[in-house]
């Protein structure tokens, strides 16, 4: 009885370890607690960064790994928001294994992400001995992370908590252009940031632009992301004169703030970028995810409207269990608001709450 004591309680410290993580939303200092151990190794995979391993100290084996996907950081897996968080949910007993994804470190988004989350995934049991995975991502990386969880079989997969998911990419460029989607109707996003917005045009030029015939487009747009990076972003009509006709036009979907005007461009997107925007899309291809599911999305995200978590949540109709929850103290993967806002805290902290009784039910 006190070894299923014993184990019953090891379960509920996993569980809440994971929504614990979120609730601090990267702020805190529990990597400087001594109960949790950070090691650095190599890839796991072939094209893949160094790997950070965060291993609880005198803990028992655990069933289930945590894999931890970045989203779109320059510093990678060395994000100021991942040493709190990944200590929290390995100080639960679950070891956190972080791979870094080159393409996502430069902030490029690739349709070939997908397959590097299921490759990475399924080194896990040969790097730790641990045959199965809990799937955490942030933000872009959750895109990736469904359509590889779809592919996992529940002897793999225990299940998938994200933070800041979008389910169409076609949405996230709307969205970033204009400040609104049609699809979403008279429920428009209320948070918009105009620097956010221009980060978000040029990772998304600098990405598609790789997907435009003409190379010389693709050279234009990752010289202007860089000039943006180091702040002196070129003014876009010194971007037009270097481009294609279908650059031009790609530029125009990206920066026209009018929607009638970026519904036109849109009608003007090459193949090329059609294709690799529908490969990126969620919409239609996640009947083979079985493994339970935990949405998180802040209400105040400037970059991934909260609806696009909505949508998805509508999508996985054939997976075990989806618990969706909206927080209100939260932008986007992180948390916003410090104790002074207390009540936004302690109403996502219940709402966290109820995400840990659904991931009680996990195997981990």
């Amino acid at each position: 009885m006190s070894g299923l004591s014993g184990a019953r309680l090891a379960a509920l410290r996993a569980a809440f370890s994971l929504v614990g993580a979120i609730l601090q939303g990267g702020k805190g200092k529990t990597h400087e607690s001594g109960a949790v151990k950070c090691t650095s190794r190599g890839p796991l995979a072939e094209g893949f960064g160094p790997t950070d391993v965060y291993t609880p100290l005198d803990a028992p084996p655990a069933p289930a790994a945590v894999l931890m996907m970045h989203g779109l950081t320059k510093a990678g897996i060395k994000d100021h928001r991942i040493p709190t968080c990944a200590s929290t949910i390995a100080g639960g007993g679950m070891p956190v294994i972080l791979p870094e994804f080159p393409q996502m470190k430069r902030r490029l988004m690739s349709f070939q992400d997908p397959a590097d989350v299921l490759r990475v995934a399924r080194a896990v049991p040969e790097a730790t001995g641990i045959d199965k995975v809990v799937l955490l991502a942030l933000s872009y990386a959750a895109g990736p992370t469904y359509l590889a969880g779809s592919q996992m079989g529940d002897e793999e997969l225990a299940g998938i908590l994200t933070v800041g998911a979008y389910y169409d990419v076609e949405h996230l460029s709307e969205f970033t252009a204009t400040g609104g989607v049609a699809d979403y109707g008279d429920q428009q996003p209320t948070a918009h940031d105009a620097a956010k917005q221009l980060e978000g045009r040029w990772v998304f030029l600098a990405s598609a632009g790789r997907w435009l015939p003409d190379e010389r487009d693709a050279e234009v747009f990752a010289a202007g992301a860089e000039a943006w990076k180091e702040g002196q972003a070129p003014p876009w009509d010194e971007v037009r004169k270097k481009l294609s006709p279908e650059g031009c036009n790609f530029l125009d979907y990206m920066t026209l703030a009018d929607p009638e005007a970026h519904a036109e461009a849109r009608h003007n997107l090459t193949p090329g970028v059609l294709e690799a925007f529908d490969k990126l899309t969620l919409r239609g291809k996640l009947g083979g995810l079985t493994a339970p599911v935990v949405l998180i999305h802040g209400r105040h995200d400037v970059r991934i409207p909260f609806r696009e978590s909505i949508l998805l949540r509508q999508e996985l109709t054939g997976a075990a269990g989806v618990k969706l929850a909206i927080l209100d103290a939260f932008v986007h993967a992180e948390r916003a608001y410090g104790w002074k806002k207390f009540w936004r805290v302690a109403s996502d902290g219940i709402k966290l709450s109820r995400c840990g009784l659904e991931i009680l039910s996990w195997t981990v």
